[in-house]
């Protein structure tokens, strides 16, 4: 693994990251290629296990491709900058960035729906609250992706 100095593993920065990010891009897997989409998330961390969170339509691609399959893949990634430098090779990039996978469930359950969309708001809205009317509780999908894998990394200015 290239630069192994780049890798971040301390929780605590990894949710610093995190918490500055407000779309994430899933993979999903395609019979013929991967489907990758921008999409807004919300996230928990607890004991040691990532969970993100996204929801959309209930028909439309996406889901359909969860049904099928429910492997899925997680990017971040920001803090974008160009490191000049004399030479052209010796030219480089700033960034921070999340890579995880795992298993995507379309949750069923109402109380768990509304938790998702609250994990989901509260990335997007931090401080406030939002109750759900039936008619969009019906027509959304919640996912949970239950993260078996995360990897951050970040090249820094120097």
């Amino acid at each position: 693994m290239g630069n192994p100095e780049r890798i971040i593993s301390n929780p605590d920065d990894i949710l610093t990251i995190i918490k500055t990010h407000q779309i994430c891009r899933i993979a999903l897997n395609n019979e013929s290629h991967p489907y990758i989409v921008p999409v807004n998330f919300g996230y928990e961390y607890m004991g040691d296990r990532w969970t993100i969170w996204f929801h959309g339509a209930r028909t439309g691609k996406k889901m359909r491709l969860l049904r099928k399959n429910s492997a899925i893949s997680v990017e971040l990634d920001g803090d974008h900058r160009l490191i000049e430098a004399e030479n052209a090779c010796d030219y480089s990039y700033a960034y921070t960035s999340i890579i995880a996978s795992g298993e995507a469930t379309i949750v069923q359950d109402r109380k768990e729906m509304e938790h998702g969309l609250d994990v989901i708001m509260r990335q997007a809205a931090p401080g406030r609250s939002f109750s759900y009317r039936d008619d969009m509780i019906k027509a959304v999908c919640v996912v949970r992706i239950d993260c078996q894998t995360l990897t951050c990394r970040r090249h820094a200015v120097t």
